[in-house]
C-alpha cells in the first residue's frame, strides 16, 4: 500500500523523540491554519453551509466537511487503530479552527510558522527532512503531495518507532562512557607519556600533577594527540551522535596525575571520598566531561561510580569518561594488590553540546575551566599544609566536598531546582501548583524508566523516585491530618494497604523493588511468601488500598477531592504497563510487584 511505503520512508527521518514531539505541535498547527483558510475561501466564494438535520442538528462548515471527506478517504489506506487516532486528531483540529476563528493574515502566518517550525525541529535534533530525500527526483511534486496528504498519520505512525519515549527526559541516564586505546599510534603515545613521567621522579608522599600548559613541547604535543584521537572521539560519539552533538577538548583543564598511597587529612583525601568535581550541575543541555586514561599497568586503585553503578580498575590504555559537574565518584585501594609503578593517569576534558547551542557549550567550557583553575590552586596549597591556616583550609575542602556530595546523593540538585520552580509556581500561578507538580512525578519516572529500560543510572533512578515518593506521602499525610475526622475504616485501609506494600518490598528487596530485574541488573527472584502467594502485584495493590484509605475520610474528600484519584490513576497506568509489557511473562513467570 502507498501509505505503508511512505511510512517506512518517513520513519528514519523521525527517530528522535524531540523531533516527533515538535511535529505533533507544528503539524496540527499547520492543519488548523489550512482549515481556517478553507473557511475564508468558503466565505469569499459564498459557499452555503450544509444542513443535515437527520445527522447533525448544526450546519456543517466547509472545513468540517473537508475533514470528514479527508478522514473517509484514509479509512481504506491505513490500520484501523491508526485511522481512529488520526480521526480524533483531525476532529480536534477542526474544532480548534472553528473556535479560534483566525483572520486571514493570522491563518497565513500560522501556516508559515508551522512549515518553518518543522524545519527548525529537524535542525535542532540533527535529523534530515524526509522532503530532502526526494526533492531531486523527477517526480518530486507527486511525492510532495503524497507527503503532505499523509503527514499527520505519518507523524502518529512514527511514535512507536522512535529511539526513545517522549518521557526520556525523566529517565536518569547513565552518562559514564568507557573505551580502550588499542591502535599502534595511541599505544606509542602512552608509552612516551609513561616514560616522561617516570623520568620526572614523582613524589611518593603525595599526588603529583602536571598541567597541560606547563608541559614541555614534545609532551604537550603527545598529550594533545591523545586528547583528540579517534579513540576518544568515537567513545563520545557512540553516546552523543556526531550529526547532533559537538565534542571539543578543554585544554585548560587537562593534566597528568600520579597517585600516592599517602592521603591523610590533606586535600588528596578528597579523591577517596564520594564527590562531584564541579559546581555547574544545573547548567542546561551541555556537559563537561572528565576522562581518566590509565598510562601504565594498575591493579591497586579502582575508580567507582556508585550511581551507575560501575567499578573500573583502569590499566594500561583503559579510559573512562564522566560528567565533571554531575557524576558522583571516588577511588578505592584494592586489597592485597601492589603496583610496581605509581599509578599514572591522564585527565582529559571535553565539552559536549548540541551543535545548535554552540555559544552555550562554549560558556560551560569557560566556566568549568575557571572553576577548575581556582580549585586547583587551593588544592595545591593544601596537599602539604604549611601551617594552621592551610590545614584549616584542607578541612574546609573536605567538609564542603562532603556537603555537596550529600545534597546530590540524597536529593539531587536537579530535583531541588524542580521543587523550587514548583514552589514559585504555587506562589505566583496557582496555590496547588506545588502539590500537582510534585505528587505525581515518581509515577512518571516509573513509567518512563520501565518503557526505556536501557542506559539507566540505577542509583539516580532510585534516588529520584524515593525523593518524590517521600514528598508525595508527606503532602498526603499533611492534608489528611489537617482535615482529620475520626474514621476507623479509613485508618484500617491505610494500615492494611501500606502494610501489604511494605511487606512486598521487604520480601523482594530494595533493588528488585525498583526495577533491578527489569533493568537487567539482577536475576529474577522467585517469591512464594506473603503477600506474593496471595495478592498479584501486591506493592501496587497495597498502595492503592492505602491511598483509597486516605480518600475514604470525609474531611479529605471534601478538602482535596482530586488528589487521591490522581494517585490511583497514575498507579493504574503503571500497573497496566507492567501487565502489558511483563518482563517475567513465560513458562517460568515470576511473582512481581
Amino acid at each position: 500500500m502507498e501509505f505503508q511505503r511512505i511510512c517506512r520512508e518517513f520513519r528514519p527521518y523521525h527517530k528522535n523523540a524531540l523531533n516527533v514531539a515538535l511535529h505533533l505541535v507544528t503539524t496540527p498547527a499547520g492543519i488548523v491554519s489550512a482549515l481556517s483558510l478553507v473557511t475564508h475561501a468558503a466565505k469569499e466564494f459564498k459557499l452555503p453551509e450544509l444542513a443535515l438535520p437527520q445527522i447533525c442538528p448544526y450546519a456543517c462548515e466547509a472545513q468540517q466537511l473537508a475533514v470528514a471527506f479527508y478522514c473517509w478517504t484514509l479509512f481504506i489506506n491505513m490500520p484501523v487503530r491508526l485511522w481512529m487516532v488520526n480521526t480524533v486528531v483531525m476532529a480536534l483540529c477542526s474544532y480548534a479552527a472553528t473556535v479560534l476563528d483566525l483572520n486571514l493574515y493570522v491563518s497565513l502566518a500560522l501556516m508559515v510558522a508551522a512549515y518553518v517550525g518543522q524545519d527548525v525541529s529537524h535542525w535542532i535534533t540533527g535529523e534530515s527532512t524526509y522532503q530532502s530525500s526526494y526533492m531531486k527526483n523527477s517526480s518530486w511534486m507527486s511525492m510532495l503531495l503524497q507527503h503532505t496528504y499523509y503527514l499527520m498519520p505519518c507523524v502518529l505512525d512514527a511514535i512507536p518507532h522512535m529511539d526513545t519515549t517522549f518521557l526520556y527526559w525523566l529517565v536518569a541516564s547513565n552518562n559514564v562512557v568507557y573505551s580502550r586505546v588499542t591502535e599502534a599510534e595511541g599505544r606509542k603515545d602512552l608509552a612516551f607519556m609513561r616514560q616522561w613521567v617516570l623520568d620526572q621522579k614523582p613524589s611518593k608522599d603525595h599526588t603529583t600533577h602536571w598541567w597541560f600548559a606547563t608541559l614541555p613541547q614534545k609532551a604537550k604535543q603527545t598529550f594533545s594527540d591523545i586528547a583528540s584521537s579517534k579513540t576518544m572521539m568515537d567513545m563520545f560519539h557512540s553516546k552523543f551522535p556526531s550529526n547532533l552533538w559537538a565534542c571539543e577538548v578543554i585544554e585548560g583543564m587537562n593534566e597528568i596525575y600520579v597517585a600516592s598511597e599517602k592521603h591523610s587529612n590533606n586535600s588528596d583525601t578528597v579523591f577517596y571520598m564520594q564527590h562531584v568535581d564541579g559546581p555547574w550541575y544545573l547548567f542546561p543541555f551541555c556537559g563537561a566531561y572528565r576522562c581518566i586514561m590509565a598510562v601504565n599497568k594498575n591493579e591497586r586503585i579502582s575508580t567507582i561510580f556508585p550511581k551507575a553503578p560501575v567499578r573500573h580498575t583502569l590499566s594500561d590504555g583503559d579510559v573512562v569518561g564522566f560528567d565533571f559537574n554531575r557524576e558522583i565518584h571516588y577511588i578505592e585501594n584494592n586489597e592485597d594488590t601492589v603496583n610496581v609503578e605509581p599509578r599514572i593517569t591522564l585527565k582529559l576534558h571535553y565539552v559536549i553540546y548540541p551543535k545548535c547551542l554552540k555559544p552555550v557549550g562554549k560558556l560551560l567550557a569557560l566556566l568549568t575551566t575557571a572553576y577548575d583553575i581556582a580549585a586547583r590552586n587551593l588544592f595545591l596549597a593544601t596537599i602539604k599544609p604549611p601551617g594552621l591556616f592551610w590545614q584549616g583550609m584542607a578541612y574546609v575542602i573536605l567538609i564542603v566536598t562532603k556537603l555537596m556530595f550529600m545534597a546530590e546523593n540524597y536529593m539531587g540538585y536537579n530535583n531541588l531546582l524542580y521543587v523550587a520552580v514548583a514552589a514559585m509556581a504555587s506562589r505566583y500561578v496557582h496555590p496547588y501548583a506545588f502539590l500537582v507538580m510534585t505528587s505525581y512525578m515518581h509515577y512518571s519516572m516509573y513509567i518512563a524508566t520501565y518503557a526505556q529500560k536501557t542506559n539507566v543510572s540505577f542509583g539516580l533512578f532510585k534516588r529520584n523516585v524515593v525523593f518524590y515518593k517521600t514528598l508525595a506521602l508527606i503532602q498526603l499525610g499533611y492534608y489528611y491530618l489537617t482535615n482529620f475526622q475520626y474514621d476507623p475504616v479509613s485508618l484500617a485501609m491505610i494500615a492494611v494497604g501500606y502494610g501489604i506494600s511494605t511487606s512486598a518490598a521487604i520480601a523482594l528487596g530494595m533493588d528488585r523493588t525498583y526495577f533491578g530485574v527489569e533493568l537487567g541488573l539482577y536475576e529474577p527472584k522467585w517469591v512464594s511468601s506473603f503477600p506474593y502467594n496471595v495478592i498479584p502485584h501486591p506493592m501496587i495493590v497495597g498502595s492503592v488500598i492505602g491511598l483509597l484509605g486516605f480518600h475514604k475520610m470525609a474531611g479529605m474528600q471534601a478538602a482535596m477531592p482530586y488528589l487521591v484519584p490522581g494517585h490511583v490513576f497514575m498507579y493504574l497506568c503503571h500497573l497496566s504497563q507492567e501487565m502489558i509489557f511483563d518482563v517475567y511473562r513465560g513458562p517460568q513467570a515470576k511473582k512481581v510487584a
